[in-house]
């Protein structure tokens, strides 16, 4: 009963204690920049010309510098800084990532071995995928930066404003890594979160979610693969983002049914296959009349009327007819 009022209240109980939090570390900070670490722009307009240093009110001062190099000029870029508090809050989310991978593994091995639980052992084994995937994807560029800023003797962002001209491309690729990196695990968990809280609730919710991640795979394997081919070709030839387009674009277009199937296979082993109730309803009274492999024209009556009942549109209960039959048929296979 304890149970269940405390997690009926966390939807509102969460975030006041989050916020708590915040204010509190703000307060006893004195102020925002103090609390997080300041944010700094550092403008390169030409060889001749000092370093422009801009920072925001409050941000401990800091050495900037421009790469001695006249054809990389006129460039800028920011740079974060970090406190004790940023430098927690860079490590956290991995972290907490890997804890919960370990709880839902061990919430997975649990339900796996009652009775009557797959449901439960499917949706633990689902958070843990999701959870495992960001603290790799995310642990990894988490740990780039970490090694980059480590270079210079403390963990702290603002000191990659002093960079000399052979680390900062190194540096630039850890940190728009690290960005896209949040995109990547945002899409990731998103995806394995709705899967194992939505799978047995909304008529196939599980294939549209894997039909959806399989094409944003898809599309974003063939963006990674336009911009480095565009990078490689760029110092080249004239144009070489056309180029790359074409190069990459071309192929990807002829091949995309293979290349998609196969990332779908893969999708289908993170996300397998899940019905709701009433689509388990209708498959064990499909599969009761099929015992003897023949169906009639009133048993075909008596499922229509039992799939209007449940609420399954004609394409889903072709969907679960066809599924049936090619398990059925797997099943044979393996005997």
């Amino acid at each position: 009963m304890a149970k269940d009022k405390i997690r009926n209240n966390l939807w509102w109980a969460l975030p006041v204690i989050t916020a708590v939090l915040i204010t509190a570390l703000v307060s006893s900070s004195g102020g925002v920049v103090e609390a997080f670490g300041g944010n700094y722009h550092i403008e390169c307009r030409s060889v001749d010309e000092d370093v422009i240093l801009t920072s925001t009110p409050g941000s401990p001062p800091i050495i900037a510098g421009c790469v001695d190099t006249e054809e990389t000029f006129p460039y800028s870029w920011f740079v974060p800084g970090s406190s004790s508090a940023g430098k927690f809050l860079l490590l956290a989310p991995p972290l907490s990532a890997i804890i919960a991978a370990f709880l839902m593994r061990s919430a997975w091995n649990r339900f796996d071995e009652e009775d009557g639980m797959e449901d439960q052992a499917n949706e633990a084994r689902s958070l843990f995928i999701g959870f495992a995937g960001k603290a790799t994807i995310k642990g990894i560029m988490v740990m780039s930066i970490v090694y980059m800023t480590a270079r210079f003797g403390d963990f702290n962002l603002a000191d990659l404003a002093s960079i000399d001209g052979e680390l900062l491309p190194i540096y630039l690729y850890c940190l728009y890594g690290f960005m896209l990196s949040i995109l990547l695990t945002g899409m990731f968990e998103g995806f394995m979160f709705s899967y194992a809280i939505l799978k047995n609730d909304i008529l196939g919710i599980d294939e549209q979610l894997r039909r959806s991640m399989s094409w944003g795979v898809f599309v974003f394997t063939g963006a990674v693969c336009i911009l480095v081919v565009a990078e490689l070709l760029e110092g080249i030839i004239p144009y070489g983002g056309v180029a790359s387009a074409l190069v990459v674009g071309v192929p990807l277009t002829v091949m995309r049914k293979p290349i998609y199937n196969t990332i779908n296979i893969l999708v289908v082993i993170l996300m397998p296959e899940a019905f709701t109730k009433d689509e388990q309803s209708y498959i064990e009274a499909y599969s009761m009349v099929m015992d003897d492999g023949i169906l009639t024209e009133n048993e075909r009556k008596l499922l229509t009327l039992q799939a209007k009942n449940l609420g399954l549109d004609e394409t889903r209960v072709e969907y679960l007819e066809a599924w049936y039959a090619e398990s059925l048929g797997g099943s044979r296979e393996e005997e």
